[in-house]
C-alpha cells in the first residue's frame, strides 16, 4: 500500500486525536483472514495494539473474501512503517491479503 501522508491530509483535528481510518481489501479466504483477527496472542489485534492502533473488523456478507477494519490509528508514520516493515509484510501474506486491493480512506476535517 502506497504511504499516505499526514503532511498532505488534514487527518487530525488537533494533536491530542486519534486518525480514524477505513482500510478495506480482498483476501485470498476470508476464513484464513478473520481467524488472524482472533483476539489473544499472535493476533493482528495485538501486532496493532502495539502501536495503540484498535481495530473493527468487517467482512462483506456476499463475499467474504472483501475484508476491512476501522482503525483508530495514533500515529500514522509508525502505522505506516509498520505496514513496510518485515512484520507487517509476512502478517500480509499469512492473512492472504491481496495488497494491490488495498484502499485506505482517512477522516478529516474540511
Amino acid at each position: 500500500m502506497p504511504p499516505v501522508s499526514a503532511n498532505t491530509v488534514n487527518t487530525k483535528r488537533n494533536e491530542s486525536e486519534m486518525t480514524t481510518a477505513i482500510i478495506f481489501h480482498e483476501v485470498q479466504d476470508g476464513a484464513t483472514w478473520a481467524q488472524a483477527w482472533k483476539k489473544g496472542p499472535g493476533s493482528r489485534h495485538e501486532m496493532f495494539g502495539k502501536l495503540g492502533i484498535k481495530c473493527r473488523n468487517f467482512r462483506d456478507p456476499q463475499n467474504p473474501n472483501a475484508t476491512g477494519i476501522i482503525a483508530e490509528i495514533p500515529d500514522m508514520a509508525s502505522f505506516q512503517d509498520l505496514l513496510q516493515s518485515d512484520e507487517g509484510q509476512k502478517a500480509m501474506r499469512e492473512d492472504g491479503l491481496k495488497a494491490e486491493t488495498m484502499r485506505m480512506l482517512v477522516e478529516f476535517t474540511p
